[in-house]
């Protein structure tokens, strides 16, 4: 098991959304995200469907999407929000999950050291390393929030079990 990261506080409760609730939420997204992905190949197309229903499902999710890892910078991949910064440097929260090869909860993104500022909108951040079936980093999913600490560990739990979803066969 892989070793969470989390600056700051943990925010437990979002809004009136229990956990239960929450659970529920991801439940239903991973559902939706294996039925819309069957018969469909390649990583692409499998990132935007993740990426679309992530956000359509959490209404606190202002930015989800992926980085791909090159030698000096990641790369913006398939997301939605805002217009993404196109490549980024391995500093910030999506720099620390990448040198980590562990996920990063981030409860207040102002407090972070060498955050990178692509939303102004952002506040919080959970970054989930992305790792092939073959165990190489290639990069990282990420998703942003406009409340602080919107991120725990059930954030945690399900966006990990959607990694590998990425990559199944039929």
């Amino acid at each position: 098991m892989r070793e969470t990261f989390i600056i700051g506080p943990v925010y437990k409760e979002k809004k009136g959304v229990s956990e239960m609730e929450k659970v529920e939420q991801y439940r239903k997204a991973i559902a939706e995200m294996q039925e819309r992905m069957n018969k469909v190949d390649g990583i692409i197309p499998r990132m935007a469907t993740v990426a679309a229903v992530l956000k359509q499902t959490f209404d606190h999710f202002i930015w989800v999407g992926f980085y791909f890892a090159e030698d000096s910078e990641m790369i913006v991949g398939p997301y939605q929000g805002l217009a993404a910064c196109p490549n980024i440097s391995y500093e910030g929260v999506c720099g620390a999950a990448m040198k980590r090869k562990n996920t990063v909860i981030v409860p207040n993104v102002h407090k972070f050291p060498g955050h990178i500022v692509c939303d102004p909108n952002s506040n919080s951040e959970i970054t989930v390393p992305l790792f092939d079936p073959d165990k190489h980093l290639i990069g990282v999913l990420d998703i942003d929030s406009e409340n602080y600490e919107a991120f725990d560990e059930v954030d945690k739990k399900y966006l990990e079990m959607i990694i590998p979803i990425l990559f199944e066969k039929e």
